[in-house]
């Protein structure tokens, strides 16, 4: 059963005793904490925890009973704490209420006097799942307008190597993941067809889709992500996948968001250490630990996997650590820090003609081969996330990051190309979940900034000489708005639109030419409603707009080899309409289902051949997706695991100058793609 806690009832206040009254609620908070407990007569007191132990922040617990004019609530904040003091003596009812968690309702009985210590664990409602990905806040997964799907622990890391996002994500109906080279940083994501684009002339990576680790981004100022590989996918409590637009909330990308989330530490302490052996040369060893003391949540983990690989010249080696440390400030703010390093070494086997294919699959390229193409990539993350309760209702959260990379040299055919960036940025956000007379409210507005310079060298594998030297930024700033309005209970209507300015320049300092510049600004709004007739199934429609600006990489590869921006490459923009339903209608059967129609606007793509190349806005594509998915225990501890997609992309406009297109479908995305799995828990 799905339970919903209802908030303590309000009255109107007029000016003039709202203002008093929060201006001293904003000294009290402020300037002395300790100062709220109340001197004298009965009180009761505790902290609301998770069945693992875990202190609950947000919870809404209401005291209730024959000697309060009315009932008392509050909010419980990062400590997990309440307290209700200056009671009568008598007889009361004690409410707790969390999304995600079984209402809990407790009577008690105080004395004249007495002091009663009263800690409340609530129990875990799987059918109200909780996510943070769709509006950066937690929120139920009933009321998200939008196809999401949550990627468990045991669904990871349970009986798989735990190294590719592919073996985690391939149960997501919507999403493929392409490992072109088996554990390098040529891994693509390709959610609704977005992300194809990565296979171009302009290089590897993920685009058109927001990576995220623990809400810190793994893409660049430009919008593109590499080095997904660095992920420790087995100390990820989750991954949260987001399908379709969400620039009005993310800004410039337009197939979706994968969120991974990390591991906390847990009371008691933990401990745990596994070594994976599999074909090709595989080994991988993995530690990690975490535990809680006081204050300090604390969670590490270190990892090594090398493979020699199926092909010929395709040996991989990665080394990383990852921590995450969160300080508890006092009863109202927590400070997160998140340090991580990770070295990775890969060679390059390079393509194959289909007869080289057919003759020998395991060859290499013998160019690529004898000129030993390999690369070395070495990445250190920081990331500091403050957040602090302010008055019961609302909540600000401040983050930071530092994020340097160094590639080198990638050793090509005939060339070393040695690159450095840092990508660098922050953000604030204020929620207020205060109510809109009657009705339950949050509101959140935030905004971003980014920025990451990128140095570039080529230099001539034999002599040494420098052939080119590219000094490149990406500087991006964004600002949002989302207002998620509950008209019933089980009717929420949510409203967000979002501002983005993108800024990119690139000299080329060996030529000494002009600093190229390119400006984007777009408006991205959404709208969308969510209803559950029942409290086992929600319904959902939805519109939203997405962009995608082309990368850096792709803004400067012009006709001939002529140095510059493109001048005529514009963001591709699309509309999306889509309607869906999830539930668990029984006990044993869980469902997602979503219908989308999608329409692009001056789709990117290459044009021409090399060194006569460049990319285009070559028209319109019309995407219709059906995605099907379900979960069916068949017995307590065996899953049945199913999911199918449907894709019929097609380009309604494709005309590059040269040849009209029109009508072919968007190459990269098969029709059908259908998974299935048993999965047997422990």
């Amino acid at each position: 059963m799905r339970v919903l806690g209802r908030p303590g009832t309000t009255r109107r206040l007029d000016g003039r005793e709202a203002f008093t009254r929060y201006l001293i609620a904003a000294l009290m908070v402020w300037a002395a904490p300790s100062s709220l407990v109340a001197q004298g007569g009965s009180s009761v007191a505790g902290t609301v925890r998770s069945p693992a132990g875990a202190e609950l922040r947000g919870a809404t617990v209401s005291l209730s009973g024959d000697q309060v004019g009315r009932e008392l609530s509050q909010t419980t904040a990062t400590s997990g704490r309440y307290r209700f003091g200056d009671l009568a003596a008598g007889r009361y009812t004690l409410a707790v209420a969390l999304p995600g968690y079984r209402q809990a309702s407790v009577p008690l009985e105080l004395g004249e006097g007495e002091a009663r210590t009263l800690d409340v664990t609530l129990e875990a409602v799987v059918l109200q799942e909780i996510v943070v990905t769709a509006s950066r806040d937690q929120q139920e997964i009933a009321k998200v307008p939008a196809a999401i799907n949550v990627v468990t622990r045991d669904e990871i890391q349970q009986g798989r190597s735990a190294i590719h996002l592919e073996e985690s994500l391939r149960r997501v109906p919507g999403v493929r993941v392409e490992d072109e080279l088996g554990g390098t940083t040529r891994t693509r994501i390709i959610i609704r067809g977005s992300g194809t684009r990565a296979n171009s002339p302009a290089g590897s990576g993920v685009r058109g889709v927001r990576v995220l680790v623990d809400g810190i981004p793994k893409n660049n100022g430009g919008g593109s992500a590499q080095d997904l590989i660095n992920i420790d996918l087995e100390s990820a409590e989750r991954i949260e996948v987001l399908r379709g637009p969400s620039s009005a909330i993310y800004g410039n990308q337009s197939g979706g968001v994968v969120n991974i989330i990390t591991e906390d530490g847990r009371p008691g302490g933990f401990f745990n250490f596994r070594q994976t052996v599999g074909s090709y040369g595989l080994f991988r060893e993995h530690a990690k630990f975490g535990g809680e003391t006081g204050s300090l949540n604390y969670f590490a983990s270190a990892f090594r996997t090398d493979q020699d690989g199926y092909r010929a010249q395709s040996a991989f080696h990665n080394t990383g650590f990852h921590s995450k440390v969160r300080y508890r400030i006092d009863d109202r703010s927590h400070l997160t820090t998140i340090v991580s390093f990770d070295r990775q070494f890969s060679r390059s086997p390079g393509p194959l003609t289909e007869a080289q294919f057919l003759a020998d699959p395991k060859q290499a390229d013998s160019t690529f081969a004898a000129n030993d193409v390999r690369s070395t990539v070495e990445e250190f993350r920081l990331g500091v996330i403050y957040r602090r309760e302010l008055f019961g209702q609302d909540a600000l959260e401040l983050t930071g990051y530092y994020i340097p990379r160094h590639l080198g040299p990638f050793q090509q055919i005939g060339v070393r190309i040695p690159q450095d960036f840092t990508n660098r940025g922050g953000g604030a956000r204020y929620l207020n979940t205060r109510p809109l007379g009657n009705l339950a409210n949050r509101f959140t507005v935030g905004a971003e900034f980014q920025n990451t310079p990128i140095t570039t060298g080529t230099f001539n594998s034999v002599t040494g000489a420098a052939l080119a030297e590219l000094e490149e930024n990406s500087v991006v700033f964004g600002a949002y708005v989302l207002d998620e309005l509950s008209l019933r209970e089980n009717l929420q209507l949510s409203v967000g639109a979002r501002f983005d300015n993108i800024h990119f320049t690139s000299e080329n300092l060996t030529r000494a030419t002009p600093v190229a510049s390119r400006l984007y600004q777009k408006f991205t709004p959404k709208v969308g409603i969510a209803y559950q007739p029942a409290p086992v199934v929600s319904l959902y429609a939805t519109y939203g707009r997405g962009f995608e600006a082309p990368v850096i990489g792709e803004l400067r590869v012009l006709p001939g080899g002529v140095f510059g921006f493109n001048a005529e490459l514009e963001p591709q923009v699309s509309d999306n309409f889509e309607v869906g339903a999830r539930g668990e209608p029984l006990p044993w059967l869980a469902f997602q289902a979503a219908v989308f129609q999608q329409d692009i606007k001056d789709f990117i793509s290459p044009f021409g051949t090399f060194p006569n190349n460049s990319f285009q806005n070559v028209g319109r594509v019309n995407q219709f997706g059906l995605e099907l998915g379900s979960q069916v225990e068949l017995f307590s501890r065996l899953t049945l695991g199913l999911a199918y997609t449907y894709s019929d992309f097609t380009f309604e406009e494709f005309n590059n100058g040269t040849n009209d297109f029109s009508e072919n479908q968007l190459p990269g995305v098969p029709r059908h793609i259908f998974f299935g799995e048993l999965r047997y828990r422990d």
